[in-house]
């Protein structure tokens, strides 16, 4: 008798839930929300790269996020370039300060490294708020034009593909270097930098490679969310933000390569959904709240008992039956 197995097709019901989602809920500001989910996914992914893999600390991933926003904002607006070259040179940018902050990570760890990251993020949020012929300072950045195909300008629901696809291909990516000999170094480098060194890993070019990859990521997001947005100010920037994208990848789990996806989802929607039940003067305490809970009792995040639930089963079946097979072949031979 054939056994089915629900949790496969829980996930195929779940995935095909994520594909449809657009045409099921036709309030537009949750599509809108759910397009703000996929963006923080994006960023957040990286920071569990960075985090997670690297062992490398970044509380200042707002400024990368702003580097790529304004960029993009700047070059598409004023400059009049196509919007695909203002992402492309958003994510450049950031590439190039994500290089020049790799710099102070040869020598500094911890606590000392974290605090270099949150002084890059304040000096760019400085910059944003006086630099008004560039960036509109406390006025903010109008115009910013929408994505567009041909002559379809994009609406939530066209965000919504675009932004899922781009989140799936850097998923697709993060695995592929997970697996490879770089993604090997840098779990080795994460646990112990000598030990590591002395095996030959070279692990400054390793974090380099983190904080270039983390860096673009958080600069491609923020392209996104300029188009998305069509307008830009100081608010999403601040260090407040930083510290939210990092508990995104926490929540989530840092060693979990769709942890970025998980928190990113949960803590953009959590605080909506507080405010509209009432708890508008709540929410920070609420989501704060979370993140404490998750880091005290879970602190492999959510992804891993996500993980395990669709897993853990599915391996021991596969073990049973392996088993089984290899008990009826020895119980052949003696016959």
């Amino acid at each position: 008798m054939r056994v089915v197995n629900w949790k496969k097709i829980l996930l195929i019901i779940a995935l095909a839930l994520v594909v449809v989602y657009p045409f099921l809920d036709k309030n537009d500001y949750r599509l809108y929300l759910a397009n703000r989910a996929l963006i923080h996914s994006i960023l957040a992914s990286g920071l569990v790269f960075l985090t997670g893999f690297a062992g490398q600390i970044s509380l200042g991933q707002a400024g990368f996020y702003a580097i790529g926003a304004y960029t993009s904002a700047y070059i598409t607006t004023r400059l009049g370039m196509p919007i695909i070259l203002g992402i492309v040179c958003g994510i450049l940018l950031s590439l190039g300060a994500g290089l020049i902050l790799s710099i102070p990570s040869f020598k500094l760890k911890a606590f000392f490294l974290s605090l270099v990251t949150i002084a890059f993020g304040q000096i760019v949020y400085v910059l944003i708020l006086n630099l008004q012929s560039i960036t509109g300072g406390p006025y903010g950045f109008f115009g910013i034009p929408p994505m567009k195909v041909g002559q379809y300008y994009f609406d939530n629901k066209g965000y919504y593909y675009t932004f899922l696809i781009i989140l799936v291909l850097v998923i697709l990516i993060i695995y592929r270097i997970k697996n490879s000999y770089l993604g090997r170094s840098m779990f080795a480098i994460n646990d112990d930098v000598i030990a590591a060194e002395v095996c030959g890993i070279n692990s400054k070019q390793s974090k380099i490679f983190a904080f270039a990859l983390s860096a673009s990521l958080a600069g491609l997001a923020g392209s996104l969310y300029a188009h998305l947005a069509g307008f830009l100010s100081p608010e999403p920037f601040t260090f407040f933000e930083s510290s939210n994208f990092v508990a995104m990848a926490v929540v989530g789990g840092l060693r979990n390569i769709l942890g970025g996806t998980i928190g990113g989802v949960i803590l953009t929607f959590l605080p909506e959904f507080l405010r509209f039940r009432g708890w508008e003067n709540y929410y920070l305490i609420v989501t704060s709240l979370t993140v404490v809970l998750v880091v005290v009792f879970m602190p492999n995040g959510l992804g891993n008992i996500i993980f395990k639930l669709f897993r853990g089963k599915t391996h021991s079946h596969a073990i049973h039956k392996e088993i089984t097979t290899l008990r009826k072949e020895k119980e052949g031979g003696t016959k």
